[in-house]
């Protein structure tokens, strides 16, 4: 079935292949006899983008569930926000919006090149396959897909609610993260197209071209992994930012090969003999790199919390990796053998260059650790057929081999920025020095400060290289970040002396950005191996108001439940509080007891009924039914029986019973908690448990306390169960520093876009 947006995506794909057949005609043929239409083409397929993208969201905000995919991902009783943003929780979305970036990018630099230079037009000319490639794409995933396809499924057959979306993409973070990875994704596309360019046909200009590009592309795929480690954070309890999950490492991989571009293309602006090579390979490889990324999301084959499961465009991914890979390495290679041999003034080992090119290989090996890490396990499973990991603990594997090039990275760092050909002795003893008390530092015994953590059940299972690399003490990471700290302090207050504006408001940029990486692993650091973690602790709701100890020092005030739908009405439970049953059972026999609640639990009693956990603002009761009942996990019941005791607790022999009209499919419990230390209050604040259609989330109580060294209390909650508060405790030190150091990250490169490089 066509349907309307359908038609939207064959008409930008059919105009944007005329614009093609321009830019074509013109570089090959000289032929201009279409070269009037192709910058007004191009425009007009990002306008029917952009209406595309309207009308789907559209779509969303009218639930209009003839439609699959919205059908697949929303529901009416979600708040509009949550509504706007199921338009890109999905596969067919993110393709959508993927492809209407670039061209939104295709028809900006139509407009500010006019495609009057070759470089140009064969930017553009790369820039539009890939587009139109993703169109396809999107039109065999499409979003617009109707329900009516299914024969089943008669014509004028309106669902009556949608499947919603996971509880876990229910929070503020979700909303922005995707849109933030797939713009980067996108945007990537110009850098890569003139570095190719650049490589085929040895054109100048193509730093220049794609280095905006490359530094907003830089920002936003850098801001993307951040607030999806916020996301992680806040909402999946991990009580920490970073896991090392396949997707989320599939995008920090060309965010580092990207990282190393910008280093190599910084060296070849000043001097265009310099990287000449290293730097446009790397923009290559990091388009190769997003391309996998979408693949590791897509293809169903790796086990993560982000994946979309398999998908029928996956094979053409692979065939789009395969191709651009092959494509990129025949031109690379041809380039390098057609590079003139430099006879250049012998300055030794050490100097800038050399340095840096020893930078950009701790990138590239950097970036290898994560692919390999991701990768081996699905290639081992393709190709034999059974499951495999790299280390007992995922992690392991990337903590260990990560570590030592993290420091070699941060001395690099330290000794390159502030180079000076007139100092380089001394600064050789300072580097010399840093790197020896690393060394040395690396034997120190500690509690527990080291690579790997050595209390957890999955060290005893390591091989011995594992347990030897993560017996080094994480303190050696301390002298190469004061290093690195020092260095950026430097190099800031040279800057800062600087007369000419540009370069100075530049300068301040580039510390602030690399300021920022310091922060960022330091917090990340320290607040992974000092962690205080108490799981199991149940707090009973008869302890309201009373101070709970909970061991090592610690207690929780449990002052307050309370149950709400999306919009932030409190849903109320009719009847007498299942609490009050609880605390007192016996003034309750001989009567007819009247409740209300959600069902938390169902389980058949084997021809004798079933029996049902409902669940109040209160707490939770058993309740016997003696007929197998049709209501499901999440639905309200009001119900009437006579109380039971004799049991481990109090149970209600259902009577009767009605369906309870709670308005939402989404229900929050939020608990009201105080935590003392030493009994000193260190945090207070709210922790919710979401349970909706699709599953449950948690969304931990963080109360940052400048005592834990900027760390935060955080504890989450699991949901009342049987009349008691499941909790768990983190201490975490120190992770604010992470979050200060992403919001730098931000303000540096901000400022670095805003100045205009020099071409030499």
């Amino acid at each position: 079935m066509m349907t309307f947006g359908n038609v939207i995506l064959y008409i930008s794909l059919t105009i944007g292949l005329v614009a093609l057949l321009g830019l074509l005609l013109k570089d090959r043929k000289n032929n201009d006899i279409l070269t009037r239409l192709v910058s007004p083409a191009i425009i007009a397929v990002a306008g029917l983008l952009t209406f595309a993208y309207l009308l789907l969201t559209y779509y969303f905000v009218t639930s209009d569930f003839t439609y699959e995919y919205v059908w697949q991902y929303s529901s009416r009783d979600l708040p509009l926000i949550y509504k706007i943003s199921g338009t890109w929780a999905g596969q067919p979305g993110t393709y959508l919006l993927w492809v209407w970036v670039i061209f939104l990018s295709a028809a900006w630099l139509a407009q500010t090149t006019k495609h009057t230079t070759p470089l140009a037009r064969r930017t553009q000319i790369i820039t539009l396959i890939v587009g139109l490639y993703l169109i396809v794409l999107t039109l065999i995933q499409t979003p617009f897909k109707s329900i009516y396809e299914d024969a089943n499924i008669p014509l004028g057959f309106m669902p009556p609610d949608g499947n919603g979306l996971n509880a876990l993409l229910i929070n503020f973070w979700m909303i922005v993260h995707p849109p933030f990875m797939f713009i980067g994704y996108a945007t990537m596309t110009i850098p890569f197209a003139a570095a190719i360019v650049y490589l085929f046909t040895k054109e100048d200009g193509w730093e220049e071209l794609g280095r905006q590009w490359a530094r907003f592309t830089w920002l936003i795929l850098g801001m993307g992994i951040a607030v999806g480690g916020v996301w992680a954070y806040v909402v999946l309890g991990w009580g920490g930012f970073w896991a090392w999950d396949p997707v989320e490492t599939a995008s920090f991989i060309p965010w580092l090969t990207l990282t190393g571009f910008m280093h190599a293309a910084a060296l070849h602006r000043k001097n265009k003999s310099t990287f000449s090579l290293a730097a446009p390979m790397l923009a290559a490889v990091t388009f190769i790199l997003v391309l996998y990324a979408a693949i590791v999301v897509r293809s169903g084959l790796f086990n993560s919390v982000h994946a979309f499961g398999e998908t029928s465009t996956g094979t053409l991914l692979i065939a789009s990796i395969l191709l651009t890979g092959a494509v990129s390495l025949a031109i690379g290679m041809k380039r390098y053998l057609e590079e003139p041999v430099k006879v250049e003034e012998d300055k030794g080992f050490w100097n800038k260059t050399n340095i840096f090119y020893i930078t950009l290989l701790l990138f590239v090996i950097l970036a290898f650790i994560s692919f390999w890490g991701i990768t081996y396990p699905v290639f081992i499973q393709l190709s034999q057929g059974f499951k495999v990991n790299v280390a007992s603990d995922t992690k392991n594997f990337f903590n260990v081999w990560s570590y030592p090039f993290t420091i070699l990275l941060l001395l690099a760092l330290g000794f390159c920025l502030n180079y000076k050909e007139s100092d380089k002795e001394n600064q050789k003893k300072t580097l010399f020095i840093v790197a020896a008390l690393s060394l040395i530092t690396m034997f120190l015994r500690t509690p527990t400060f080291y690579v790997l953590d050595h209390s957890s059940p999955f060290w005893v299972r390591e091989p011995p290289i594992y347990k030897l690399l993560g017996s080094i003490s994480a303190i050696s990471i301390l002298p190469p970040l004061i290093y690195a700290t020092s260095a950026i302090y430097q190099s800031l207050s040279g800057y800062l002396k600087l007369g000419n504006a540009r370069v100075r408001t530049k300068g301040i940029g580039i510390a602030i950005v690399h300021i920022a990486v310091v922060l960022t692993l330091f917090g990340a650091i320290i607040s992974s191996n000092f962690t205080y973690t108490d799981q199991g602790i149940n707090i009973p709701l008869a302890a309201k108001g009373q101070l709970v100890d909970i061991g090592d020092g610690y207690s929780i005030k449990f002052m307050d439940l309370s149950t709400r739908d999306l919009t932030g009405n409190t849903v109320s439970y009719p009847g007498t509080p299942i609490a009050d049953i609880l605390q007192n059972p016996s003034s309750f026999e001989g009567t007819n007891v009247k409740i209300s609640g959600q069902i938390t639990n169902i389980s058949s009693l084997e021809g004798h009924g079933t029996l049902v956990a409902l669940t109040d603002n209160s707490g939770t009761m058993l309740t016997v039914f003696s007929r197998n009942i049709t209501e499901t996990i999440g639905a309200g019941l009001t119900v009437t029986g006579n109380i039971m005791t004799g049991f481990a607790q109090p149970v209600l022999n259902v009577v009767s019973g009605d369906s309870l009209d709670t308005s939402s499919n989404y229900k929050v419990q939020s608990v009201q908690l105080e935590v003392y230390r030493n009994d000193r209050k260190i945090g207070s604040g709210v922790a919710e448990y979401l349970q909706g259609k699709g599953g449950s989330g948690t969304f931990p109580l963080i109360a940052p306390s400048i005592t834990l060294l900027g760390g935060d209390v955080y504890v989450i909650f699991q949901g009342e169960s049987g009349g008691f508060i499941p909790l768990t405790l983190k201490i975490i030190p120190a992770v604010n520093f992470a979050w200060i150091g992403i919001i730098l990250f931000a303000i540096g490169i901000i400022l670095v876009m805003g100045t205009k490089s020099k071409a030499g």
